[in-house]
């Protein structure tokens, strides 16, 4: 069994790919790893550049896009590794940074889950970790009974003593971009849920460590660069149907019957408001291929607010 699993999901990022894959192999590392690319159905020679310019690199070739979830799950199935690193085709690792994940990680056992800062593409930091949500959290969640009502409400036993230390930071939620997660807590929790298409699996995983004892952590002086979207901005019809399936699949699977039904108002009238605003849009001639998408994706899911058992084709 080698020290690290580092699992990269690729769609029609070859350029982005290239440069993420650069940024790990590039330096030596203290510990043995595997890097797995799994290539859900690129058409843009991802797959042939990475056996072309990576030959250490095990590339999986599906035949379609299965998903964000399923198709790390399929790397993680290929390999034996104390931890496993799902990180972003759209990310660069900066220097020490996978280093100090997985010494944190060996130096503390109750960690089950760890992520770093991330930055956008011009340096400045972006959200990287983010609370258990709540309906209206962006409102309440900087108060400071935030942290103990989601934990409640999510049935959670309070956290004990965080860890002490300069750039460690005890978190909800680590952004998927960049998680690293124990290979023991993998086996106890299990793997994503393949009930998510893409969106919403980092924070579904986060809260079944949270529930089964683990703790979830940040290192906020460590960086990895994360240019975002590169793949979902191709596709706006994956994106809109995925995140808001979802979101709905996460609230009614660790949630209480009335935060449901609150969330599920939110949304659905949400989805309601942008189906009939992209229909007028097509009828008064706008026919660019994102407002199309756009209006496909809003009347398919609005469709399924009343039909709630009609089932997606992508998802």
């Amino acid at each position: 069994m080698y020290d690290l699993a580092i699992i990269i999901v690729s769609y029609k990022t070859r350029e982005l790919l290239d440069k993420c894959l650069a940024s790990v192999f590039s330096a030596d590392y203290p510990f043995s790893y595997r890097v797995v690319v799994v290539d859900n159905a690129s058409d843009d020679g991802s797959a042939e550049m990475v056996i072309a310019k990576y030959p250490d690199a095990l590339i999986v070739k599906n035949i379609e896009n299965v998903g964000f979830s399923a198709a790390n799950n399929q790397g993680i199935r290929k390999t034996e590794s104390r931890h496993i690193l799902l990180l972003n085709p759209d990310t660069e690792l900066m220097p020490g940074a996978l280093e100090a994940m997985v010494d944190f990680m060996d130096a503390h056992p109750k960690v089950g889950i760890a992520g770093c800062q991330l930055l956008n593409s011009d340096m400045t930091p972006q959200e990287s970790w983010f609370s258990f949500p709540l309906p209206f959290s962006r409102y309440i969640e900087k108060k400071p009974f935030y942290p103990k009502l989601a934990r409640a409400l999510l049935g959670h036993r309070d956290a004990g003593p965080e860890i002490s230390g300069e750039g460690t930071l005890r978190v909800d939620i680590v952004k998927g971009a960049c998680l690293m997660i124990r290979r023991e807590t993998v086996n106890r929790i299990g793997l994503l849920d393949e009930n998510s298409f893409l969106y919403a699996d980092d924070i579904d995983w986060c809260i079944r460590a949270s529930r089964a004892g683990w703790e979830n952590y940040a290192l906020t002086c460590h960086n990895v660069i994360h240019h975002g979207c590169a793949s979902t901005d191709q596709e706006p019809y994956i994106t809109i149907t995925s995140s808001r399936r979802s979101a709905l699949y996460l609230y009614r699977k660790h949630y209480a019957a009335p935060l449901v039904a609150v969330w599920s108002l939110l949304i659905y009238s949400e989805i309601l408001y942008k189906w009939v605003l992209n229909e007028a849009r097509v009828r008064m001639g706008r026919r660019d291929d994102k407002t199309v998408s756009r209006r496909r994706a809003y009347r398919e899911l609005a469709a399924e607010i009343f039909k709630p058992n009609k089932k997606s084709k992508r998802n």
